[in-house]
């Protein structure tokens, strides 16, 4: 499964966010779980990609793929 946290920048940019700190502030998350999904280093589990949805409308179809054999 790949994630694709450049669109959560690009979501969080277009509506001011441009930090990670601005991006937690909005989803009422730790800096550091926002930090870590905004890097990829880590992918939002569904309670994170609720918040995601809420703050910025991207959906986990928006995030997420699935990786494809080719």
């Amino acid at each position: 499964m790949s994630y694709a946290s450049g669109a959560l920048v690009a979501a969080a940019a277009a509506r001011g966010d441009h930090t990670p700190a601005d991006m937690a502030r909005r989803m009422e998350l730790p800096y550091l779980t926002v930090y870590r999904w905004a890097t990829g280093r880590h992918v939002p589990g569904p309670a994170g990609l609720a918040a995601i949805q809420r703050a910025y409308g991207l959906t986990a179809d928006d995030l997420l793929s699935e990786d494809r054999a080719a």
